[in-house]
Order: structure tokens, then sequence, then C-alpha cells
């Protein structure tokens, strides 16, 4: 994960996405809002060069993290 420079929260993330969770139920889980996990997944998705949910979903499981 140090290759891709992402924040122990953004792993987090990552991961619970990975387990099909909404935006909505990361938020609720990590007690956060909305508009911050959208910030945290746009990041994301900068530093991995993604921009498909697919494409998300697909490096959490092929990295360990769902």
């Amino acid at each position: 994960m140090k290759q891709f420079q992402l924040t122990k929260r953004e792993i987090e993330i990552i991961g619970l996405i990975g387990q099909s969770y909404t935006n909505e139920e990361v938020a609720d889980k990590l007690f956060l809002s909305i508009a911050t996990v959208k910030t945290h997944r746009n990041n994301i998705n900068l530093k991995l060069g993604i921009n498909k949910p697919a494409d998300l979903v697909k490096f959490a499981l092929e990295n360990g993290l769902a």
C-alpha cells in the first residue's frame, strides 16, 4: 500500500467499499459525514488512477482489503 501513498483512513474506506458498503453506510460506521467519505473516495481514485466503483472493489479484493 505504501507505493500508492494511501492513508490509514483511505485503506479503511477501501475495505468497507470492498465489502459492498455504500457511502452512507461507510459514513455511519466511521462517524464521518457523507461529504468526507466522498472526498476520501475521490482522493483514493486519484491515487490509484481509477474512475469506476467496480475497479475500486476489484482493487480491494486483489489486495486483501475486503
